[in-house]
């Protein structure tokens, strides 16, 4: 019985967690950057919390590395005003010069 019992209860702790995990994975979309393009001006305005940009960077933290494969917003990520976009919107931005895929510039797209 309490053998039972136990193989019952490490099946729902497995379901339980292979769900949270699924949860958890993030959908990167580079494009949800297009609404922050005019806020990496030096000098322009932040974006308000509740603003599209703010909106749809939350929840994209661990996607900011990748993100530098896309030579579209590559160049805007690796401006010091990236962390006050970040700070605005309520979003910790990673050191991306400490990401692998930054290599010290950005690949301009092929023609």
């Amino acid at each position: 019985m309490y053998h039972a019992f136990g193989v019952v209860m490490v099946v729902v702790a497995t379901i339980l967690v292979e769900e949270v995990l699924l949860g958890l994975a993030l959908e990167c979309d580079s494009s949800k950057l297009e609404p922050c393009v005019p806020f990496f001006e030096d000098g322009g305005p932040l974006p308000s919390p509740d603003s599209p940009c703010c909106e749809n960077i939350q929840g994209q933290h661990g996607c900011f590395c990748g993100y530098l494969k896309d030579p579209k917003y590559c160049k805007y990520l690796v401006t010091p005003r990236v962390k006050d976009i970040g700070t605005a919107c309520g979003v910790e931005t990673p050191d991306l010069s400490s990401c692998s895929e930054y290599q010290g510039t950005c690949t301009q797209p092929s023609v």
